[in-house]
């Protein structure tokens, strides 16, 4: 899975920066870099998954809650 990220990072990085080596009169992004973008986040939210991090946090908030309603009762 590292692999697999780290090569996705690195082929977006070069995308881009080919991209912006090739016009340097071009003011916004073209649907490229947005798809860029929007593949490196998705990347990530699928790292994260997963690493299984959001099932930890849910945990732990669950958990707080109960400490506070048990408190108040």
């Amino acid at each position: 899975m590292r692999k697999l990220m780290v090569n996705l990072h690195m082929h977006t990085r070069d995308l881009i920066l080919r991209r912006l080596a090739q016009t340097k009169h071009d003011h916004g992004a073209s649907i490229l870099e947005y798809a860029a973008v929007i593949v490196l986040v998705a990347g990530v939210a699928i790292a994260l998954l997963q690493l299984q991090v959001f099932d930890n946090l849910v945990n732990r908030i669950q958990v707080r809650v109960n400490e506070v309603l048990t408190a108040m009762e």
